[in-house]
């Protein structure tokens, strides 16, 4: 659904504002947002005073202006939250204003693009599908809204009733797009809370005491699952999260081998993914439970990379094989620059290091065409597919997934 937004151009240059306001009504951009209304303003205080008469969804900023000056004018905005979103402008060095953006975001703000002058249109559409996103996402979460009434008996009457369930995401090559494995993702439709996200159940699963009992659980579905693949001759890897907590459980590594060799699997064709904060501070115990699963032949994953403080000297201690770049550093890595430097480098230190690289998060073609020009190994994200049901996965296969290879070829060709 496409978001109704007002729009507000700050900028003392009326070339620049003409530009801008040209831009934002050219048809192209209707596909992703409707724009209700738009206004100008030369200078920061007058933008103050058109922000505190009319909500505005969207504010472009440029930095260098009389009266306030851009930098201002943002911290203005995002203390007293008088705008949902903002594009920062400059004809400074990118670097200068990606820290602006950088500013803004953790003085709450949403930045959807940072650009030198003069704005062009690509920067403005890769912008307007990153405002409609959140939109969408925003109200998924009002939708989906649950408190968190959450005890040990819930969850474990959640397992028992066999609620809670798992959703499978592919995972494609990035060349050639052929589907190399899928990662399994809890999701648990409560009868009384609705959807509860699993940020919440298992959270809140750890902090019961309760997170072996799920794991095990959860597992056992998924290697249920990836049996009756191979029966239909669906042959690709299977990707299983673990939670940070497990791994200094010193049963885990027979529990989970145990498992495996009950469905008649291969360790090999198994991925289970850590997260990097699990790599911070106090890692020994957390190794030595890695490097018994890797000598039991699984392949292990550094999950949601670029969200915490791993550092490449953690990195070259955990005998991980894959790498996944979380999609703080690949989504709309086309709108920052810096952005696109840090998810290069990052790509170059992996493939050093001997480890595959996944890209998650991709939502739009831009990114995938950047991410396809580094060299990942590996694609995951909304763009290519949502989490599915297991028994969706193989039409998505022979259905969807070739009509995706033929989009691609032809608008990237």
């Amino acid at each position: 659904m496409k978001p109704d937004i007002n729009i507000l151009v700050v900028d003392d240059s009326r070339t620049q504002q003409h530009n801008i306001v040209a831009l934002c009504q050219d048809n192209g951009v209707g596909q992703y947002c409707t724009i209700s209304h738009i206004e100008v303003a030369e200078n920061g205080v007058i933008a103050l005073e058109k922000l505190r008469a009319t909500h505005f969804h969207l504010v472009f900023v440029d930095l260098e202006m009389p009266v306030m000056d851009g930098i201002e004018l943002v911290r203005v905005i995002a203390k007293d939250k008088l705008a949902d979103a903002i594009i920062i402008l400059s004809g400074k060095d990118p670097s200068l204003i990606v820290s602006i953006g950088t500013m803004a975001e953790s003085d709450g703000l949403t930045v959807v693009g940072t650009f030198q002058k003069p704005l062009s249109a690509d920067n403005l559409i890769s912008s307007l599908k990153r405002l409609a996103s959140n939109a969408n996402k925003e109200n998924g979460k009002e939708q989906q809204k649950v408190y968190n009434r959450l005890s040990a008996d819930h969850i474990l009457e959640g397992i028992n009733k066999q609620q809670i369930t798992l959703y499978y995401q592919p995972k494609l090559t990035c060349q050639g797009l052929l589907l190399k494995g899928v990662e399994a993702l809890a999701r648990w439709p409560h009868p009384k809370f609705g959807d509860i996200s699993p940020f919440e159940f298992i959270t809140a699963a750890e902090e019961f005491g309760v997170i072996s009992t799920l794991t095990h659980y959860l597992f056992d579905i998924a290697l249920k699952q990836k049996q009756q693949w191979q029966q239909q001759e669906i042959n690709f890897h299977l990707a299983f999260n673990l939670s940070p907590l497990s791994l200094a459980d010193e049963g885990l590594v027979d529990k989970i081998a145990n498992q495996v060799e009950n469905y008649a699997l291969q360790p090999k064709d198994i991925i289970l993914e850590i997260t990097e904060n699990a790599i911070s501070g106090e890692v020994s115990k957390a190794i030595a439970t890695l490097a018994k699963l890797r000598l039991k032949g699984f392949n292990l994953a550094i999950d949601d990379y670029g969200t915490g403080f791993a550092n490449a000297q953690q990195l070259s201690r955990v005998p991980a094989t894959e790498l996944k770049l979380d999609r703080v550093l690949v989504n709309n890595v086309t709108t920052n620059p810096q952005q696109r430097a840090i998810l290069k480098s990052t790509v170059i230190l992996a493939k050093e290091l001997g480890l595959k690289t996944v890209a998650e998060g991709i939502e739009h073609l831009e990114d995938f065409k950047y991410i396809h020009q580094i060299d990942v190994d590996l694609l995951q994200g909304f763009y290519f597919a949502k989490p599915m049901a297991a028994h969706k996965i193989k039409h998505w296969l022979q259905k969807e997934l070739p009509l995706i290879r033929k989009e691609l070829k032809l608008t990237c060709n």
